[in-house]
């Protein structure tokens, strides 16, 4: 579940806070001060916030979602969706402010943005939640017309509403904006015959709090593009074309301290990069994962998995009905998991030692009740698809444990592999400082070397004893099978800084090709007093690039990278002013 709204998780956001605070930061003459390799390196130029006297572009809340790049304008302009609802468009190479639009809300409500808006053609769709003292009110989305720097008229700001048949057959879920926030990416297919295509608004909650679940919205845009004399009743949301509820419950009472503790309700569709769209004979289909709460099959709960969708939100587990008979939501069946074509729930591979983080609370409890009760969402994070020259297509899933899953991407119960890449947070001499933060929240970035598929992934530890960062693994074939083979991982495990850097949320990860040799390089910020942009080469983990940002970076915000110009989600420490640092990639030669 979302642990990430920065008013009303005070308990994880401000915890998340104090640690990354506290990072030393690692003087770049120590980090591999005796590398050797030969190879082209960067440096980063800052071009912006810059150290003259010109006024920056700062702004009073963070910067949660990612930043987008437009280019509908004849140059680059990155957008910025600032959490208090403020968007705002910089020029991509001095970071003047372009032009700038507040989140239109009721009459004495404010506007909060989580969600990383989406971009299609001029037009920006943004999705964000009203406040009233605090209390969420509603949930939106607007269209910017970047042509003309205003709200697009044509498409009149769009308030959801839901209301699903529960499990029962008797009673009803309403959607209910107290306990719904919007964390993901809005996502944006198109269809055949369709002039602005399909948008994903996705939900989970942003704490403990019941009664929450998951619920994913289709938006039509064809049928949302109509004029305001066809659209004064803004609850009759005809744009909403299909709706997904992942847990059906009308009722989720809990008697522990927090609500995600009784494996009941939840669901919730939170992980940043969002829900994910790729081609298939059905024009495309969505792989949804979900967080903690109730896997059970029986009562269509489909919390801590994997969800097929095909368009129009349609979904079958296509499990099969006698070996889930008597679905066990604390153990579930194998041979039943392993039936589900459409459904993927996570387990361990034989021979894989249990989930014992080492306070001794899983030391009584199945591999899923352990995942509930530590918050280790499989849903934290995104997957990613990989097409192999064999032939299989497959997902790579991490999970919050520390996990990653290989899966058929065709047959989601198929799991081919699982490998732990990094150790649970904590020992009983060194307690972890932030359990609930787990060991991954991200999704991997692809690439390939000689033909193999390679992906990375980011990890971090709240403790002092265990090494975390950067993990890369192959995706091979071992006797016709797909399998991980462990590639390299930065900071080198035995080395003091794979105990110093990494220590909480870094930011995600992406990909990029720099440089003559035009070698992949994966870009990572970890968050510290002043974060550091770390560049790492894929075919042999070398760092190639290290920076000192001004600020601190921001967990869970994807950097952007255009041309020869990389873009960082920042806040500086002590103000809490949030801003964009940019820097040029050069090459060590320029």
């Amino acid at each position: 579940m979302n642990k990430i709204d920065i008013k009303f998780a005070l308990r994880h956001f401000s915890a998340a806070i104090a640690i990354v605070a506290s990072i030393i930061l690692i003087s770049s003459a120590s980090l591999y001060s005796a590398e050797s390799i030969q190879t082209e390196h960067f440096r980063l130029e800052r071009l912006f916030p810059s150290d003259a006297l010109l006024p920056s572009v700062t702004f009073d809340e963070s910067i949660i979602a990612s930043p987008v790049l437009d280019l509908s304008q004849g140059k680059p302009l990155v957008i910025v969706p600032a959490s208090n609802g403020i968007i705002a468009a910089l020029d991509g190479e001095t970071g003047a402010l372009d032009w700038q639009i507040n989140a239109p809300t009721p009459e004495g409500q404010l506007a909060q943005l989580i969600s990383t808006p989406a971009i299609i053609g001029d037009k920006l769709v943004i999705l964000y939640q009203c406040l009233e003292k605090g209390v969420r009110t509603s949930h939106r989305l607007a269209v910017i017309d970047l042509t003309n720097k205003q709200l697009d008229e044509a498409f009149p700001v769009l308030v959801l509403s839901a209301e699903k048949p529960a499990t029962d057959g008797v009673g009803t879920v309403k959607f209910n904006p107290p306990t719904a926030f919007s964390h993901s990416a809005i996502k944006h297919a198109l269809k055949p015959g369709s002039e602005f295509g399909y948008l994903y608004a996705a939900f989970g909650n942003s704490g403990d709090e019941q009664p929450y679940h998951g619920w994913l919205f289709e938006i039509d845009m064809d049928a949302w593009h109509v004029s305001k004399q066809e659209y004064e009743n803004e609850d009759a949301n005809p744009a909403v074309s299909s709706v997904l509820l992942t847990t059906p419950e009308t009722e989720c009472p809990v008697t522990k301290e927090y609500g995600n503790q009784e494996m009941i309700c939840g669901g919730g569709i939170w992980t940043p990069p969002g829900p994910q769209i790729y081609p298939s004979d059905d024009e495309f289909e969505l792989f949804v994962p979900t967080g903690n709460g109730q896997i059970d099959l029986g009562r269509h709960d489909y919390a801590n998995t994997i969800m097929r969708l095909k368009p129009g939100l349609k979904f079958d587990a296509g499990c099969d009905e006698n070996l889930c008979a008597n679905f066990n939501p604390a153990n579930p069946d194998k041979a039943c998991m392993a039936s589900c074509k459409n459904l993927f729930i996570p387990r361990l591979l034989e021979g894989d030692a249990p989930l014992r983080p080492a306070t001794g609370e899983c030391d009584n409890k199945s591999y899923w009740e352990c995942l509930a009760w530590m918050d280790y969402d499989l849903g934290a994070s995104a997957p990613v698809k990989v097409d192999m020259n064999s032939g299989h297509s497959v997902l790579v899933q991490p999970s919050k444990d520390g996990g990653v899953y290989l899966i058929d991407a065709e047959h989601l119960g198929t799991q081919y592999d699982r490998l732990q890449i990094v150790d649970v947070c904590g020992t009983k001499a060194d307690e972890c400082k932030f359990g609930w933060m787990g060991m991954i929240v991200t999704q991997p970035v692809l690439t390939s070397i000689d033909e193999e598929p390679v992906v990375a992934i980011p990890t971090f530890v709240a403790d002092k004893t265990h090494p975390a960062g950067l993990v890369a693994l192959k995706i091979v074939l071992e006797e016709g099978q797909p399998k991980f083979k462990r590639f390299w991982q930065f900071p080198d495990p035995s080395s003091p800084e794979a105990l110093q850097t990494f220590r909480s949320h870094p930011s995600l990860p992406i990909i990029s090709t720099q440089g003559k040799n035009a070698n992949a390089t994966v870009w990572i910020i970890d968050i510290g007093n002043h974060g550091t942009v770390y560049g790492v080469r894929v075919k042999d983990g070398a760092l190639v690039a290290k920076q000192a940002l001004k600020g601190a970076g921001r967990p869970l915000s994807a950097p952007l990278i255009h041309a020869n110009n990389i873009y960082v989600a920042s806040i500086t420490p002590g103000t809490n002013k949030a801003m964009i640092e940019a820097y040029r990639i050069k090459t060590t030669n320029d």
